[in-house]
């Protein structure tokens, strides 16, 4: 009776202590998985929000920003005891750069760009369009061991990666104002602003003979306005002034 007890006690420690070891083991990959669903998260979250900048930002400090709001900080990951954190400071580094699409997609971006921006140089505009729209770059994060953890956690050292690409529509803008400065060089009508100063007093008279000549505005671009429709009632409203 006595033996039947210690082999139940052996049996239920070595039991438990296995149990335990998978039970830790459990926990401290489910940490690393969680790790790398948000670098995913976050590379996506970057990706974007790069894209929307079109280059007037920095891509590479917004895909670190992106990992560290995602993966340190308040959302920082702690491991299965709660006593050490998953990532370290300076456990997160990113590259980032914009280049050319592969393939026939960069010979289609160059032919519809080059003449645009020909035309834009002569008429001195600001057409900030490029054939380099594709993002690529990578977000890496490095697990150190965690020492105080079993083996084999305590010489596991991870080096994580999450590669970036995305193709961005090269044609999108910040505000219509963006639009307008981008157009103004395109648009040969946009040179009829100078004479404004000679219109205004020559609209009188004229808007006698023709009452909607005095809605004329010389050179105007609204990038923003709906196209009229005419089967509703109600129109658009006009500029308050002419540029």
């Amino acid at each position: 009776m006595i033996s039947q007890r210690g082999q139940s006690l052996a049996e239920f420690a070595a039991g438990s202590a296995a149990f335990a070891l998978l039970l830790l083991g459990t926990i401290t990959l489910a940490g690393f998985q969680e790790i790398q669903r948000r670098m995913a998260v976050a590379a996506r979250e970057a990706a974007f929000a790069t894209i929307w900048l079109n280059g007037r930002g920095d891509a590479v400090r917004a895909v670190r920003e992106a990992g560290e709001r995602h993966l340190t900080g308040e959302q920082s990951l702690a491991d299965a005891t709660g006593r050490t954190e998953y990532l370290r400071p300076g456990a997160i580094t990113t590259t980032a750069a914009r280049q050319s699409a592969p393939g026939h997609a960069d010979v289609a971006a160059r032919l519809m760009l080059e003449p645009l921006q020909v035309v834009d140089g002569f008429a001195s505009g600001s057409f900030d369009l490029a054939s380099n729209a594709m993002l690529v770059g990578a977000m890496n994060v490095r697990v150190d061991p965690l020492a105080h953890l079993p083996r084999p956690f305590s010489q596991l050292s991870l080096n994580l990666q999450q590669p970036i690409a995305l193709l961005s529509d090269a044609w999108n803008a910040a505000d219509p104002q963006h639009v307008r400065r981008r157009a103004e060089g395109l648009i040969p009508s946009t040179a009829l602003v100078g004479l404004q100063r000679i219109w205004r007093p020559l609209l009188a008279p004229l808007s006698l003979v023709e009452p909607a000549l005095s809605e004329l505005c010389l050179g105007l671009v609204e990038p923003d306005r709906v196209p009229e429709d005419r089967l509703s009632a109600g129109r658009t409203p006009l500029p308050s002034r002419c540029p």
